[in-house]
This record gives structure tokens, C-alpha cells and sequence, in this order.
């Protein structure tokens, strides 16, 4: 009897190989050069899924056939780094001091405060009275619909926006809100043609934080691509060599390698910087498993990484969950409550904001 019970778990010992095989690979995808190897590297999006079976297999094996449990449990262990970036658990319960910088990166998906609708009672623009950030980086962005709130402006009185003129105004750019003053600012020659990416210094109580504000390149999915994606989560076996998935993953993987050359610059750009304090936030179009964040974890700290919890899902809409707005910072702050708030649904981001304190080495 015992040997007819095994025979019939040997499928299922085969998938859950299978699995295994597939979660390392997923995690350990982002150590790939993306530039070159931009199909391997969107294995990090199936990181969710690999993560869930081999879970999955983990509580099977455990009231089925105990002795199993160790292969699951292996792979969880081996890819225990990319867990904890992609779901960590912080739980200190500290509070910021008072003093400390609080920081928002926030898609606000333009049209959402145009210059036709930005009203008084616009939710986008009542949301960034009510956070009260001493720096809000802004993707997709219209200075242009701000005119209409001078209460915001006065709270903020210094801005940029990357435009330079005013017949400009109404595109969809980067932008900057502070309480402190800001001392310049610099584009960073990205090969992108409607992204990019911003570098402002600002002066903070005698010190310079370096801020980068990144809207990395798109995927530039339509409506039929999201449906597309849907359907090949729910339904892989009759859609996976679908036409329309082959374009799918196509366009993915041309952004991706877009992707990897941008980040690229933005780390040579980091090399050169001298200030002990830099802050790299934005809409980086890419999930915690993917190349652009293993490459500026080397150099940064995750802020969502040390003081979040959960998955931190910022991209909300078409079935496309993932985190893909982040903040990293110098290891000269110590950073309290990363945070990406789901309670304003106005664009297809969340915002995501921290408090960073200054610290001595």
C-alpha cells in the first residue's frame, strides 16, 4: 500500500521540483544583465506565483508526506533574501523622531489634475495638502494644473518642474515640491523619449540631500496587452502561445533592457556623487525582483525594505499588482514607516512615502 502511495506522489514530487526550479531562477533573475539578457530577466514577475506554489507544496507535504517538506523548505530558505524584499516584515513599531524628512514619491497619473479639472475640491491636490511632505517627487506631472492652488504653492515654496517654457506646461513630466530650498537642478541624459529622470539638490538645515526623481521607462501596454496579461494569469495552459502574449512579453522585454541601460546611468551618475546624502525615489516601471533595484540595492538602501510590510503593492489596476514605486536612500539616514498608501485611488499608483532621519557615521 505504502508503495502505490508513492507511486501516486511522484507526480506531484515532479511539480514541486518543477517549482523549485523555477522559484530560484525567478528570484535570482535580477543578477542577470538585463540589457543583454532582457527576456531571463523578467523571470522576476513570475516570482509571485513560483513563491505561492512552493508554498503551497510546503503545507501539502506537511499533512500528506512529511518527509517532503524539506524540498520546499530548501528553496524558500535559498531565496529567503528576495522574500524578504518582495514581503518584508518590520514590526519595531518605531516612531520618527521629530525633526525627521518626510519623503513622498507619488505617479499621480496627470490628467487626474489638468489644468481643466484641477478645482479646488480635487482629491489629488487635497491628498498632497493633507500628507504635509517636506518633498514630494511628482511623475507624470502638470505644473500648469498647480496655478489653481495657491494654498498648496504657498506650502511649498520651492518647485520645479522639467519643462522650459510655459507653452510646455500641460506635458506629462517630473516635478518637485520642498520646503527647502533647492539649489539645482539636472537632468540625467536617459535614451527615453517620454521618461526620465531628475536630480535636484536641496538644502536641508546646512546640509545638501542629492534627490533623483525616476520615472524609468514604460511598458507601454495598452488596453489589449493588460487584458492579455489577465487572461495568461488565469488561464496560462490556453493562452500561453497565444499571438498576443508573444507581443506581450515582446514589448516587456524590450522595456526591460530600456530599463537596464537607464539604471546604468543613474549608478554612474551615483558613483560620482560626493553628498552623504542621496535619495533615489520614483515610478521605476519594475517590481523589487528585477534588475533596476538589485542593481541600486548595491548602492542604497531599500526604505519600503527596512521599515515596510507586506507586498507594498503601488501599481494598482488591469490585475498588475505589483511594487513598482520605491525609495532608496544613503546609508546616512535611518529611515521610519515606508508606507504606500492605499487610501487615495485617483491614479493608477499608490504613493509611497517614508521619514528619514539624519545620521552620524
Amino acid at each position: 500500500m505504502k508503495q502505490v502511495l508513492r507511486i501516486l506522489l511522484l507526480p506531484i514530487l515532479a511539480l514541486n521540483l518543477l517549482a523549485v526550479v523555477l522559484l530560484i531562477a525567478c528570484a535570482y533573475s535580477p543578477l542577470l544583465p538585463a540589457a543583454q539578457f532582457p527576456l531571463l530577466s523578467l523571470g522576476g514577475l513570475g516570482f509571485p506565483f513560483t513563491l505561492a506554489a512552493n508554498l503551497g507544496f510546503l503545507i501539502l507535504w506537511l499533512f500528506v508526506y512529511r518527509r517532503y517538506v524539506l524540498l520546499p523548505l530548501v528553496a524558500l530558505i535559498v531565496c529567503l533574501p528576495q522574500i524578504c524584499a518582495f514581503f518584508p516584515i518590520n514590526l519595531s513599531g518605531q516612531n520618527a523622531p521629530k525633526g525627521a524628512l518626510k519623503v513622498m514619491s507619488y505617479n499621480i497619473l496627470s490628467p487626474n489634475i489638468s489644468a481643466s479639472n484641477a478645482n479646488k475640491s480635487n482629491a489629488t491636490i487635497a491628498y498632497l495638502e493633507e500628507v504635509d511632505a517636506d518633498i514630494i517627487c511628482l511623475q507624470e506631472f502638470q505644473f500648469a494644473s498647480l496655478k489653481k492652488h495657491p494654498q498648496l504653492l504657498k506650502k511649498y515654496p520651492y518647485k520645479s518642474y522639467d519643462v522650459s517654457n510655459e507653452s510646455q506646461a500641460a506635458a506629462h513630466h517630473l516635478g518637485c515640491l520642498s520646503k527647502y530650498p533647492i539649489l539645482s537642478v539636472e537632468q540625467l541624459q536617459l535614451e527615453s523619449t517620454a521618461n526620465g529622470c531628475t536630480k535636484y539638490r536641496i538644502l536641508h538645515e546646512g546640509d545638501t540631500i542629492v534627490v533623483y526623481n525616476c520615472h524609468l521607462q514604460s511598458n507601454g501596454l495598452q488596453t489589449d496587452d493588460k487584458s492579455t496579461y489577465k487572461q495568461l494569469i488565469f488561464n496560462p495552459k490556453d493562452n500561453l502561445r497565444s499571438r498576443d502574449t508573444k507581443e506581450l512579453v515582446k514589448k516587456l522585454r524590450d522595456a526591460t533592457a530600456k530599463r537596464a541601460i537607464q539604471t546604468d546611468v543613474i549608478i554612474d551618475d551615483l558613483k560620482r556623487e560626493h553628498s552623504r546624502y542621496v535619495i533615489v525615489c520614483g515610478d521605476f516601471n519594475d517590481s523589487p525582483i528585477s534588475y533596476t533595484c538589485n542593481r541600486l540595492r548595491r548602492k542604497l538602501d531599500d526604505a519600503f525594505m527596512t521599515s515596510g510590510n507586506g507586498p507594498g503593492i503601488s501599481y494598482n489596476r488591469h490585475g498588475m499588482y505589483y511594487r513598482i514605486d520605491h525609495i532608496l536612500h544613503s546609508s546616512q539616514f535611518k529611515v521610519y514607516d515606508c508606507t504606500v498608501d492605499r487610501s487615495i485611488k485617483e491614479s493608477d499608483h499608490y504613493p509611497i512615502f517614508c521619514f528619514l532621519e539624519k545620521v552620524e557615521d
